[in-house]
């Protein structure tokens, strides 16, 4: 299958469905399909079990949903935080190009993955590609309802894949490009229907990042704005609106997480805990402890409330 006069010379490095066979996966019973004996579209139908699997970044956007699933729950960390629903077949689940994430499957489903390289994605959609693909397939990235048209292309794919009568180049181009454009389009949609009002998963893992980072030292308002790329008006009503508390709360809350590790190490003192989380001093680090907590960050200590 070809998308333009040069296609053919086009290289693509080993990807997701080498990483599916060759990684923990290759535990589960699965099938490999491309289109015309082709490496330009990969195809998985694979029977997964219980796993608590990790997944690298590649250059293809990822698109699967189960065919058949049991009773089960499944939960995705894509960098900025955990979710979990409950499995029941014709979930849409997607991952952006050159995302990494993790997967926890609580029982058995059918799986119809789809790999699709970056550079396909492109062709396909001509100049109406956004220039950040990542960024674009992000607001429907993990789990989301049952899309009816996605999974009729994904099924008509999968059997166009059988090899036994290739299908001509330009019915199969049709049908990837039928894909390729709900998927974006739902992703649209989705960012359209959010507007100004959520925080967009990759400026959240922004700030994450920074925070963690930077707990031992004082940041603002203005700081964490700038990082999220907004005026500081803008991001304190959305952060509001997305978190349910003040930036400076979440903050506060990051920093008394921190503290509630490196009291249950228990190899350094209070006031370098104080320090190292960003308190002003260890007066003042008790004041937030308790106030979060209930308990003063010695009681704590002494308590043993490990992991807590």
């Amino acid at each position: 299958m070809g998308f333009s006069s040069g296609t053919e010379n086009l290289v693509y490095q080993p990807g997701y469905a080498d990483f599916y066979l060759k990684s923990q996966y290759g535990i589960f019973p699965q099938e490999h399909r491309s289109l015309a004996g082709a490496s330009l579209l990969n195809m998985i139908m694979v029977d997964q079990q219980r796993h608590d699997f990790s997944d690298p970044a590649v250059s293809e956007l990822i698109v699967s949903f189960p065919v058949v699933s049991a009773p089960c729950s499944y939960a995705w960390d894509m960098g900025f935080g955990w979710s979990s629903v409950r499995s029941q077949a014709g979930d849409l689940i997607v991952v952006p190009p050159h995302t990494e994430s993790r997967w926890r499957v609580s029982g058995a489903r059918r799986l119809l993955v789809f790999a699709i390289p970056v550079e396909i994605v492109r062709k396909v959609l001509g100049p109406e590609c956004p220039a950040d693909l990542t960024s674009a397939f992000e607001t429907i990235s993990g789990s989301s309802r049952p899309d009816a048209l996605t999974q009729q292309v994904m099924l008509k794919l999968w059997e166009m894949g059988r090899g036994e009568e290739p299908p001509s180049r330009i019915m199969a181009e049709s049908v990837l490009t039928t894909l390729v454009c709900q998927v974006l389009s739902l992703s649209q949609g989705a960012a359209e229907t959010a507007g100004s009002g959520a925080m967009p998963p990759r400026n959240m893992k922004r700030l994450i990042e920074y925070v963690d980072a930077h707990l031992h030292e004082d940041i603002g308002l203005a700081e964490l704005a700038e990082i999220a790329g907004w005026g500081v008006r803008h991001f304190a009503r959305v952060f509001q609106q997305t978190m349910g508390q003040t930036p400076h709360r979440w903050v506060m809350d990051r920093r008394v997480s921190r503290a509630k590790y490196l009291l249950t190490q228990r190899e350094m003192s209070l006031a370098e805990i104080a320090f190292t989380c960003g308190f002003a001093d260890q007066s003042h680090f008790t004041t937030c402890f308790r106030r979060s907590t209930g308990f003063t960050p010695l009681r704590w200590r002494n308590g043993g409330f490990s992991g807590a």
